[in-house]
């Protein structure tokens, strides 16, 4: 029915336990030096259980579930929704969500609300309760973990219905207690170097594989984005093994380019020895900063970066950029956004509650559905094609 989403939507299990690093656990060939930084070890957790969607496999039956683009109903036998999307930190890929919103609003009757907390717990706990006693109909949430409890609670005395993204809403047992639109993040980054693996070739001719180094940037006191760091280590090494992994963090920092640019300069500058790079950097915005690092430094011949995302690259590339970013592991935001909705419209309309939406997507002791989508690799060949097919689905012309 949805043609793009008979690529991406099925069901699935997968299982992804995760290691957490630190200084004194570095993965084999990994740089200790003091220039790259030792990954700061995140809170104590169980195993991340990612239930959802395989990419290359297709749509089940979805005739007898609710909350999502299929749905038998009517849009327009109703009032206007109002949904406020709330997210902790404003960056290119929440400003990218409020515009497939927008543009989603009139073909699906609601309209959208943006707000953001602007990278603090205090504003973001504080304009909660101000936005839920303002009464929309349902709320979009992106949080950080060490906010999920907090921000149930919130919820569940205001009965507003919500869906969180990017990061999973869970107690502190490891079991869902919102509705989470996700991805898995450590398969996230190893697929960013696997791509890099069988692209480079293309790019640098037949070099000696064991000249290649791997930098990560990572965000480590984000759990979920440093999964994908340590998605994307574990796969070079796996790859090329005893070649060398320098790590970069910029949680002393922030998610923003001007962070990305510092520690890439400092990192890649500080090892001069090294042939060929091989850059995950592990959202857009970080990525715009080591991108623009690596060009100054005049490295572009040398280097191979990849990210995670779908809306700055595809903007540097509608603007000619030819650069070292050269692809990114992308759910576009009319799919995170896209998914979002529907699962939020029929908590709105009465068909499902946060307790009981998409219920084939929670583990025995959720209390909310994780919903885990797929994803494939985006490059400047198939950019236009992979996020406008997105936007079709959801019936937006992405003319």
């Amino acid at each position: 029915m949805k043609k793009i989403l008979a690529i991406f939507l099925a069901l699935a299990m997968v299982f992804a336990l995760v290691a957490c690093a630190n200084g004194d656990d570095a993965p084999p060939g990994q740089d200790t030096s003091p220039a790259a930084n030792d990954p700061a070890t995140p809170a104590a957790r169980g195993p991340v259980v990612y239930v959802g969607v395989e990419p290359g496999s297709h749509i089940p039956d979805w005739s007898n579930t609710i909350g999502f683009v299929t749905d038998e109903v009517d849009h327009w036998a109703r009032e206007e929704y109002h949904i406020v999307y709330f997210n902790f930190n404003p960056t290119g890929v929440t400003g990218q969500i409020t515009l497939a919103l927008e543009q989603l609003a009139p073909v699906w009757n609601f309209r959208v609300t943006q707000l953001t907390a602007n990278n603090d717990s205090d504003t973001f706990i504080n304009n909660l309760q101000t936005i839920l006693i303002g009464e929309p109909d349902g709320i979009i949430v992106d949080i950080t973990e060490e906010l999920a409890v907090r921000t149930a609670d919130i919820l569940n005395q205001f009965d507003v219905p919500a869906i969180c993204l990017f990061n999973m809403a869970m107690d502190f047992d490891g079991n869902m207690i919102i509705p989470s639109v996700v991805m898995d993040q450590f398969v996230n980054g190893q697929e960013q170097v696997r791509h890099l693996a069988s692209v480079y070739r293309d790019f640098w001719g037949d070099i000696d594989a064991s000249e290649i180094a791997l930098l990560v940037i990572d965000f480590s006191v984000n759990i979920n984005i440093h999964d994908r760091a340590l998605g994307a280590m574990s796969a070079f090494e796996e790859l090329f093994p005893g070649n060398r992994i320098i790590y970069g963090d910029t949680a002393a920092d922030s998610l923003s380019s001007e962070a990305g640019f510092a520690v890439a300069n400092a990192l890649l500058a500080a090892n001069p020895d090294v042939n060929y790079w091989f850059v995950v950097a592990t959202v857009e915005d970080v990525a715009l900063g080591s991108a623009r690092a690596i060009e100054a430094l005049g490295l572009n011949d040398r280097v191979l970066q990849t990210s995670s995302g779908a809306a700055i690259l595809a903007a540097q590339w509608d603007e000619g950029y030819e650069g070292a970013w050269i692809a990114n592991y992308s759910i576009p935001p009319f799919l995170y956004a896209g998914v979002a909705l529907f699962g939020l419209t029929a908590m709105m309309d009465g068909r499902a509650d946060m307790q009981t939406l998409w219920p084939h997507m929670q583990l025995p002791n959720d209390n909310a559905a994780r919903f885990n989508l797929g994803a494939g690799m985006m490059t400047r060949e198939n950019y236009i094609e992979y996020i406008g097919d997105f936007m079709r689905d959801f019936g937006v012309d992405p003319s």
